[in-house]
């Protein structure tokens, strides 16, 4: 099937999705899943689809399935990174995150940082990356997330400590006593949500959906008062519910809500 024989044949379903320019449109993703020049594509009077790239371009056109997991890799902070199904694709406010903890580290001079819920590892990398003088733990409850993780930090060439534990739980206690700066992007999406979004199944719940508020991670983190009172640490969270996730921090010592590059509400800051 050629590329124009493609677009006349679903017509009215990119009609229906609001695809006004389908040749581009699909055109671009050919050239993401391929990695060749779009140019190059549109061109070609009669470029031909093989059967195995009309099942990747079928499958994320008519069943929203993230194009990263097709092509395995996603650019973060600049950096490449390698993603599949085992963990969140990472969103572009997530940079903002990195970027105030990156202010944060160097004002404080801070040494030992612990990045929570690491998923694809892409927090602790790019810290290790941008500031090399750190040491950095990351952890995360899932073991299929913290393999994603260490070949990422081998991607990279960056020693980060990776530790399976849902939270602290399983975080030696020498290392959370020397830790300057905890970091997190938790789950933080409503139940509601996150089951009406079908093309958020395609990631792993547990990176995502956190109770019918969307603040379960939040409440976790009532059960360990001592070790949060006394550190700094700076927390992704949604404009959606980021006046109730304030006043849970807030529990923990004085908060700062920062902006992401929208312009919205969407990080929390408690100072040491």
């Amino acid at each position: 099937m050629t590329l124009k024989e493609f677009i006349k044949r679903y017509k009215n379903i990119f009609i229906k999705k609001g695809i006004n320019n389908p040749l581009f449109f699909v055109a671009k993703i050919i050239s993401k899943i391929k990695n060749i020049n779009i140019s190059n594509i549109l061109i070609e009077k009669d470029f031909v689809i093989s059967r195995e790239l009309l099942k990747k371009i079928s499958k994320i056109i008519f069943e929203d399935y993230p194009i990263e997991y097709i092509t395995n890799n996603v650019i973060f902070y600049g950096y490449d990174f390698y993603v599949d199904e085992r963990v969140l694709i990472p969103r572009i406010e997530t940079e903002d995150l990195v970027k105030i903890a990156i202010n944060i580290i160097k004002k404080n001079n801070y040494k030992y940082i612990l990045d929570i819920g690491t998923g694809s590892g892409i927090i602790p990398i790019v810290l290790k990356k941008e500031l090399p003088h750190i040491e950095i733990y990351a952890c995360d409850i899932s073991e299929d997330a913290l393999d994603v993780a260490k070949i990422n930090a081998k991607k990279h060439n960056t020693n980060i400590i990776f530790i399976k534990s849902d939270i602290f739980e399983s975080v030696e206690y020498d290392i959370i006593n020397k830790v300057d700066f905890i970091i997190s992007n938790p789950p933080y999406v409503e139940s509601e949500f996150y089951y009406q979004n079908k093309a958020l199944h395609f990631e792993p719940k547990i990176a995502l959906e956190a109770g019918n508020d969307g603040q379960d991670f939040f409440y976790k983190l009532l059960i360990y008062p001592n070790i949060l009172k006394s550190k700094h640490f700076l927390f992704e969270t949604t404009e959606f519910n980021i006046d109730k996730t304030k006043l849970l921090l807030s529990k923990f010592g004085k908060v700062k809500v920062y902006t992401d590059s929208f312009e919205i509400n969407r990080f929390i800051e408690k100072l040491p």
